[in-house]
């Protein structure tokens, strides 16, 4: 079985789409399986510098990473990487069976047409539900053509990829006839030289993400002001450079400038360096709002895991699935809550421990290698499921 994953971003995009599928192709390299990835990119790259240095990933020979320049006439990777994986698709179908992963609406129109070759898996990985619009308020054009594709493409595949449980409840109803798995996004264990007690000590809280409101940041500059009278700081790290001026005058107008700190989207690797060195507690608020109950998998929530840090969390089922026991979990609006159980956990040694530790556990059980023994043993039982029919 030869994996091919498809997306049309470009290589060391910031924010997480293109840092979580490279992870998805290197965790199934590792397990031995030829991987390759096709996104957008140029020759001014070195792959191999790139895994190691920009994601933090090891090399493997089992996989292959294709950057794909865009033509010139388009202006944009889309075509370019399509068109570039359509061909490589069918020219590795020669030699096995291929299996062809992507998160990109616009690829399904060419993916059900690779799945006529009998040796072409195709499976779409969601991270929406637009296949019923029940749930938006604001439907625009988007989420129409979203749906259209949806409706049309996904009963043509092989699979369906979803990250949360809630969201393969949804999208079996709809499809009732169509494999579906569901498998959180992956952590990547990790072994901290500092131990328990030394972290808990620097007394620092860190967000990982976009500077939006439905992810909770107005919400924690309010408790930043109640955090600091108990030496208590906030990294916010994630959003873009041209943001953070707005965000850092709030700081001054809340008089907690000298508390928070604001950092842009940075490299994989210096992230989650960062998150080593200096978290205490990570932060996982999201608002409650139907995407973040039911569709989301918090990728920052994953990071704290991935290396031991305990993290408080909005009481949601999306935020449950993630952290289980290893989270502690408040109200998404609930200022006097989320402070008392930043100080439970920060003045109480031995619930700090506990939770480092439980932390650490289900990193294990959630890993990026595990997530891709599931999708492999998925893939195999469609490609059995299709031979007996």
């Amino acid at each position: 079985m030869i994996f091919v994953f498809v997306n049309k971003r470009s290589w060391k995009s910031s924010g997480p789409i293109i840092n979580m599928v490279t992870h998805n192709a290197v965790s199934l390299a590792t397990l031995g399986y030829e991987t390759y990835l096709c996104v957008g990119g140029g020759d001014d790259s070195n792959v191999d510098d790139d895994l190691g240095c920009f994601y933090g990933l090891e090399v493997r020979d089992t996989l292959q990473v294709h950057l794909i320049s865009p033509y010139r006439f388009m202006g944009t990777h889309r075509f370019s990487v399509f068109s570039h994986a359509w061909r490589l698709i069918k020219d590795l179908a020669r030699r096995d069976e291929v299996a062809v992963i992507t998160r990109d609406s616009t690829f399904l129109p060419w993916l059900s047409l690779l799945c006529r070759n009998p040796r072409v898996n195709g499976y779409f990985e969601l991270h929406d539900f637009y296949a019923d619009l029940s749930w938006v308020s604001h439907k625009t054009s988007k989420h129409y053509r979203e749906k259209v594709l949806e409706h049309v493409f996904l009963p043509r595949l092989d699979g369906l990829i979803c990250i949360t449980e809630a969201q393969q409840g949804r999208y079996q109803q709809v499809f009732p006839k169509s494999p579906i798995c569901a498998f959180p996004l992956g952590t990547k264990p990790q072994v901290n030289q500092a131990s328990a007690v030394s972290i808990r000590k620097r007394r620092k809280l860190m967000y990982v993400g976009h500077l939006h409101g439905s992810k909770g940041v107005e919400f924690l500059m309010q408790v930043a002001v109640r955090l600091a009278k108990h030496n208590v700081r906030i990294a916010f790290w994630g959003g873009k450079k041209k943001n953070i001026p707005l965000f850092e005058q709030k700081a001054r107008d809340l008089g907690v400038a000298d508390m928070v700190e604001f950092v842009p989207f940075q490299p994989p690797n210096v992230l989650q360096k960062a998150i080593a060195e200096q978290a205490s507690l990570g932060i996982v608020m999201l608002q409650d709002t139907y995407y973040n109950r039911y569709l989301t998998c918090p990728v920052k929530a994953l990071d704290y895991l991935s290396h031991g840090i305990p993290a408080i969390g909005s009481d949601l089922p999306s935020v449950h699935e993630v952290l289980r026991d290893a989270g502690t979990y408040v109200s998404p609006d609930d200022v006097d809550g989320f402070v008392s159980a930043v100080k439970n956990l920060l003045d109480d040694p031995d619930l700090y421990e506990e939770m480092t530790t439980r932390a650490r556990l289900r990193a294990e059980q959630i890993s990026w290698e595990n997530r891709a023994k599931g999708i492999a043993a998925f893939v195999t039982s469609t490609l059995t499921s299709g031979l007996s029919q």
